[in-house]
C-alpha cells in the first residue's frame, strides 16, 4: 500500500483543464504540492493520460492520472507546486 509524503489540503477550487487535450472542467477537491483529487464536470479521463489545469494567464498545472473511479481522478503532479502556483490557487 502506497502511503503520503504530503499533506493534503481540502479545496473546493474549480479549473478549467484539458485531459490530454479534450476541454473540461474539475473541482480540485483536496491538494498537496505533488498532487490532487479532482471531480470532474463532464468528460472522461483514463489512467495515465497527462492533464493539464490553467491556473491563470501565466501559470498551468501538468499531472498524470493515476487513478480513475467514475468521475473522480488522482492526479500526481510533473513538477511540486510552486510559489506562484500555490499563492494563485490561495493555498
Amino acid at each position: 500500500m502506497q502511503t503520503r509524503t504530503t499533506n493534503r489540503q481540502g479545496s473546493d477550487i474549480v479549473l478549467n483543464c484539458r485531459a490530454p487535450v479534450q476541454p473540461a472542467q474539475a473541482i480540485l477537491c483536496d491538494i498537496s504540492e505533488t498532487g490532487c483529487r479532482i471531480e470532474l464536470f463532464d468528460g472522461h479521463v483514463d489512467k495515465g493520460a497527462t492533464i493539464f489545469f490553467e491556473i491563470d494567464e501565466r501559470n498551468e498545472i501538468a499531472g498524470q492520472i493515476v487513478w480513475v473511479r467514475g468521475n473522480e481522478a488522482g492526479v500526481k503532479f510533473m513538477h511540486k507546486l510552486g510559489g506562484a502556483v500555490r499563492r494563485a490557487l490561495e493555498l
